[in-house]
């Protein structure tokens, strides 16, 4: 059985339903719009590291390590879009301006019917294996392992601001900027090269290593490949833009209500680990 739901349908076009709602038609890309090559691969790698890096830097400058809760309820949201924006102005410079990339082409053509919903379906999904995984990763971790996103999160405990302000952003804003980055750029150039399988796997492994969080890989990798089933099955970054989101936003919640009922144990973002993680 293919892997894709549509296989008639080439990674690179975008289409959109006739008026009558029952055939599909081709859209031309547009005039001297790009696929997405090695070296635009590596631009979009070398990017999302170092607005990484940019994070740590940051939050070391801004002193969040020892910031007080209220502080740190305000800087950490102020990090993360700092590192969304500054992958954001290079990818639109660099590539979509510079290197005349078609953002249709990197799947974010118009919406498809149902998006959200399936998104959502998938979002939701995915969070039962994902928690298991981990669960699992961490028993074989060690109870004294521990999940540095939920310490940079909320390096404070739990925070109803920066609960509130953290929510937008990872589902949101990272989900976009994630999708665009390893589904759009990094899948799509794979896929011209490899059969759907590989080109999964691949991207999937790419997106897990890339976060840097050695025992985070196997459940980064678990949501990668699902990630990358549905770019294949809908020929479209919107789905997965609604999935990823929607699977943050539920474990952030799951996370900060981890932490709050945690708040008294001796060590609450161990507890919070050994069943909650965030992309």
């Amino acid at each position: 059985m293919p892997f894709s739901r549509l296989p008639q349908r080439k990674l690179e076009d975008s289409r959109l339903p006739e008026d009558d709602g029952t055939q599909l038609s081709v859209l031309p890309e547009p005039a001297g719009a790009a696929r997405p090559d090695i070296i635009d691969v590596l631009v979009t790698v070398i990017c999302f590291l170092g607005s990484g890096y940019l994070v740590i830097l940051l939050a070391g400058a801004l002193g969040l390590a020892n910031a007080d809760t209220q502080s740190s309820a305000l800087l950490v949201p102020l990090v993360l879009a700092s590192q969304a924006a500054v992958f954001l102005v290079v990818f639109l410079a660099v590539l979509w301006n510079g290197r005349r990339l078609s953002l249709r082409t990197l799947g974010l053509g118009p919406l498809p019917n149902g998006w959200l919903k399936r998104g959502t379906l998938w979002g939701l999904g995915a969070i039962p294996p994902a928690i298991a995984v981990n669960a699992v990763t961490f028993v074989l971790f060690g109870v004294e392992q521990t999940n540095p996103q939920v310490e940079m999160l909320a390096p404070a405990g739990p925070s109803l601001w920066g609960f509130l302000l953290v929510l937008p952003l990872v589902s949101v804003l990272v989900p976009f900027v994630e999708e665009l980055a390893f589904r759009g750029v990094l899948y799509g150039w794979l896929r011209r090269h490899l059969t759907a399988g590989l080109a999964m796997a691949l991207s999937a492994a790419v997106f897990s290593i890339a976060h840097g969080i050695p025992q985070l890989i196997p459940a980064l990798l678990l949501v990668g490949l699902l990630l990358a089933r549905l770019r294949e099955m809908e020929d479209s970054l919107w789905p997965c833009i609604a999935m990823h989101g929607v699977f943050n936003a539920v474990m952030t919640m799951i996370m900060f209500a981890a932490l709050s009922v945690a708040s008294d144990s001796p060590n609450p973002e161990s507890l919070a680990s050994a069943a909650v993680w965030l992309l």
